[in-house]
């Protein structure tokens, strides 16, 4: 009763859900909870500021595709009993929308929300009827598009002498020389008066420069 007076059912139930598998014994921290109320607390804030919710217009398609990559990942750990990799997924959506500051539709708002009532109904029941003036029972589950959850993009380690140096973001179609040449654009500074000695290229992984300094 004093958890559920000091951070509310929704942090308790989430967080209890969070803390592994069910078949597992894990161990109660109450800093786990202040874990889950900041990021509940985080999403709200985003989700409720009136310049993050498009009135009329049309959604950015990379924020689209965010949304249905969310449904996806949240659907496929739910159904294979791991709620604490779906909190994760959610997690990390949040993460991805503060960072990019994304403005979403009132459909994605929605799609959003039910996902969420399945661990947080109180905060979802409320950003429902909020921000959409709409009850949970009035809402249908989600579903995804699989063409908007395919990553268009790759994001590959750049290294010199083994040391990580950048990262960078490229087509998955990208040809290796793409690759290189974008790599070695990122790590200009540290190609400076050496010479390239071999380059090892792991598809989807890293782009390595092994160097010597110039004689």
């Amino acid at each position: 009763d004093e958890i559920v007076q000091s951070y509310g059912s929704d942090v308790l139930r989430m967080y209890i859900l969070f803390m592994g598998p069910p078949e597992l014994d894990c161990e109660w921290q109450d800093t786990g909870l202040e874990g889950i109320k900041r990021f509940l607390n985080r999403l709200w804030t985003h989700l409720s500021n009136e310049e993050h919710i498009l009135i009329s217009g049309q959604e950015d398609l990379q924020t689209t595709k965010r949304v249905h990559k969310l449904i996806k990942e949240f659907q496929e750990r739910v159904d294979r009993f791991k709620p604490n990799t779906a909190i994760s997924a959610f997690m990390e959506f949040t993460n991805d929308a503060i960072a990019q500051q994304l403005k979403f539709s009132k459909a994605s708002i929605e799609s959003i929300a039910v996902l969420l009532s399945t661990m947080a109904p109180h905060m979802a029941s409320e950003l429902l009827e909020v921000l959409l003036n709409k009850k949970i029972q009035e809402c249908n589950w989600p579903e995804f598009d699989a063409q908007l959850t395919v990553d268009e993009t790759l994001t590959l380690s750049v290294q010199v002498n083994a040391k990580l140096r950048a990262t960078i973001d490229v087509p998955i179609a990208a040809s290796q020389q793409e690759v290189e040449q974008s790599a070695r654009g990122a790590v200009t500074k540290w190609l400076e008066d050496k010479e390239i000695k071999r380059v090892i290229y792991v598809p989807g992984r890293t782009v390595n420069f092994i160097v010597i300094d110039q004689a």
